[in-house]
């Protein structure tokens, strides 16, 4: 049986039920398609269809909108273009054991509302796609001649988008269908930039006396950083930097890794350090890193209850699989990261001045990755 086939309109939900089995990834758009590519032949629409994966559906105008305008597919004043996008973020819970790139969302019903199981829904944009295909499968809907254009990699920079050979489109109305709220149209829209912070660590080689501890923050509500940034939600990175901050200055010890977040505009859910630290501190350490981290559980607690810190003994062997000798960062590389991740802006940076509740620019570090020359972190 089909998870959302009693909920209305039930057009738009099949769609968008059929589309969730596809997986559909920003770069992984090619599957997805295909399947739109299928769904114009099987119903003799001509379309388009590009390198970038891009797909535009070219169908005539339904005769039973009868009303007084020219439906005629030669007037372009008549074309509508619809347009939506095929890609989705991918991010899912630790434990969560589905494959993104080979699996759609596992779809839920939650109350009153649609979800999935352990990961991202896709409904951004999801939603757009299945009505579009809706529109378009009703032989008996009242509609003008239409473009629909489903665009890929948007929420990686709008790449498609930019790829979008336009000189293929006759409309000159477009219906973008990519808001945060059902019925409500806008008439504009929010400017983005990423930024990429490099910055180089040395490394030095682990003593016998050390022990090596692996930190994990997990378990935080997440979003995305741009329609939910305003929540307060903690930022996995953000916090955990945090907390190994507040731990240094009382017990010393020295940053492996660092890692936490898959996506740039997903705000982080879980985040994770390795350090080392010297045997006679390890028990010392662990104590205030809980002790820390449960300062930090009660203010997040109504944003992000399931807030937790997990410590680990780890070997040697855990984290140098490549026998590479230098493997800890050094005092100054560990306390310049430390130092630079924990005052980092994230979050609100300013509200509007003139509409209560509007938020004017805000930051994520969405992505934070640790090599053997380098951290990076993306914003």
């Amino acid at each position: 049986m089909a998870i959302l086939e009693n909920l209305e309109p039930k057009s738009v939900f099949y769609w968008f039920e059929q589309l969730s089995a596809i997986p559909r990834g920003s770069r992984h758009t090619k599957q997805v398609s295909d399947w739109c590519v299928k769904f114009a032949q099987e119903r003799g629409f001509k379309y388009y269809q590009d390198g970038a994966n891009n797909i535009i559906i070219y169908a005539p105008g339904n005769n039973s909108a009868a009303d007084t305008r020219d439906n005629s597919a030669n007037n372009a004043d008549n074309d509508l273009i619809l347009q939506g996008h095929l890609d989705m973020v991918c991010e899912k819970n630790p434990d969560c054991l589905i494959d993104m790139d080979k699996q759609g969302p596992e779809l839920m019903i939650d109350g009153e509302y649609v979800r999935a199981n352990g990961t991202t829904l896709g409904g951004d944009d999801g939603i757009a796609v299945a009505m579009a295909l809706a529109i378009l499968d009703d032989k008996n809907i009242r509609r003008p001649p239409l473009e629909v254009v489903l665009t890929t990699d948007e929420e990686i920079g709008m790449l498609g988008a930019a790829a979008l050979d336009t000189s293929r489109l006759k409309g000159r109305r477009m219906l973008n269908i990519d808001s945060e709220q059902e019925g409500v149209f806008t008439v504009s829209c929010a400017g983005g930039r990423r930024v990429s912070c490099i910055l180089p660590v040395t490394r030095e080689a682990f003593h016998e006396n050390e022990s090596f501890l692996r930190v994990i923050l997990s378990g935080l509500t997440g979003g995305h950083s741009g329609s939910e940034i305003h929540h307060g939600r903690g930022n996995a990175n953000i916090i955990l930097s945090k907390i190994l901050k507040s731990a240094r200055e009382k017990v010393d010890f020295k940053l492996i890794k660092i890692n936490g977040g898959l996506k740039d505009n997903a705000i982080p859910v879980a985040s994770t350090a390795e350090i080392a630290v010297k045997n006679s501190d390890l028990k010392i350490l662990s104590a205030i890193l809980d002790k820390t981290a449960e300062t930090a559980r009660l203010k997040y607690i109504n944003t992000d209850p399931d807030f937790k810190l997990n410590t680990q003994i780890i070997s040697p062997e855990d984290i140098n699989k490549n026998n590479n000798i230098n493997i800890i960062m050094d005092d100054i590389s560990t306390k310049r990261v430390i130092d630079f991740l924990s005052s980092a802006p994230d979050g609100v940076q300013a509200m509007d001045e003139n509409i209560p509740g509007f938020v004017r620019t805000s930051l994520n570090l969405g992505i934070l990755e640790t090599d053997l020359e380098q951290i990076r972190a993306m914003f």
